[in-house]
């Protein structure tokens, strides 16, 4: 993905699990040295012939499961992004701040529940934190500009194949949520 006389040092790599309802596509994800893993979702990532991937997820060593296709091997896939219902962080580097300099603005975190589905696949449930702006609502982070919402010490059911259902990281697609609301409970 990236040019192969590039050293290490100009990307960082995630492992994750991509959900589409239908298929689940297990993979590493590299993106440039300055974004976290909501940024490259957001924003794109570069491959190795330089050009930004925004509409499409460029995933290597990938495992792809799904119901009558069993599972199958690709070195690398392209996942269209609209097909996308969330994106589960395996692993990956989420302890050091990028050297790019992001506004600060302080967030509140609250609980919500929401489900997201594709139409006629699985509904998935996911109970997690959402981050909003002081003083702000989860609608506000919801309708921002941005295509998926990232939700933090999240739990999803049903719980996915080969990978349980509680996850550290997950980036919501917004165009796949059925409803989202401050959950009760937890």
């Amino acid at each position: 993905m990236m040019p192969e006389n590039e050293g290490p040092e100009l990307y960082k790599q995630f492992e994750v699990l991509v959900c589409t309802g239908a298929l689940s596509f297990r993979g590493t994800l590299r993106c440039d040295f300055s974004q976290r893993l909501i940024d490259a979702l957001n924003e794109g990532v570069r491959t190795d012939t330089w050009v930004k991937v925004v509409k499409f997820l460029p995933i290597l060593d990938v495992t792809m499961t799904g119901t009558g296709v069993g599972e199958k091997k690709f070195p690398s896939i392209y996942i269209a992004k609209s097909n996308i219902v969330f994106v589960a962080q395996i692993s990956g580097d989420n302890t050091e701040k990028p050297l790019r300099a992001y506004p600060f603005r302080e967030k509140l975190p609250v609980v919500v529940m929401a489900y997201a589905a594709r139409v006629s696949d699985v509904q998935y449930a996911l109970d997690g934190r959402i981050y909003v702006e002081t003083w702000g609502k989860v609608i506000d982070t919801v309708e921002s500009e941005a295509r998926f919402v990232p939700l933090t010490q999240v739990e999803i059911n049903p719980p996915l194949p080969g990978a349980g259902s509680r996850f550290d990281f997950v980036a919501l697609n917004k165009d796949h949520i059925i409803s989202i609301c401050e959950s009760p409970g937890r």
